[in-house]
């Protein structure tokens, strides 16, 4: 194979499939930029934002998310965070996680937190 032919080769594997999940969770999407999100919408915003790392009951429990070692968003160490504390990882990212600042509005971020404590609520039941 020459020089040529190995620059024009496309990457593929894991890596790859992670980097493009990254790439799409942190793109502004204009139909989630109300700024009051209903239940639904903050729904579909963790479903569109959140769930492919953290799966869609927030454990962290997805292909990607163990890959990746997503955060199991049910566990005491996170449900014992302060709100403040879970917008700001949100906000600015942590170890694999993108940040969302660029694509959330604050209203956003505050119900996806709201949104998590009441996944971490069923699960203490």
């Amino acid at each position: 194979m020459t020089t040529r032919t190995r620059a024009l080769k496309r990457p593929t594997g894991p890596a790859t499939f992670a980097l493009l999940i990254v790439f799409l969770a942190v793109l502004p999407w204009p139909a989630l930029a109300g700024n009051n999100p209903s239940g639904d919408d903050t729904a579909n915003n963790f479903k569109l934002r959140c769930s492919s790392c953290h799966g869609v009951n927030g454990a962290g429990d997805s292909s990607l998310g163990r890959t990746l070692k997503a955060a199991d968003l049910l566990s005491p160490e996170v449900q014992k965070q302060s709100d403040a504390q879970l917008a700001q990882v949100i906000s600015d990212g942590r170890k694999n996680m993108p940040s969302f600042s660029n694509s959330l509005t604050q209203d956003q971020i505050r119900a996806l937190v709201a949104y998590i404590r009441k996944l971490g609520a069923k699960v203490q039941r």
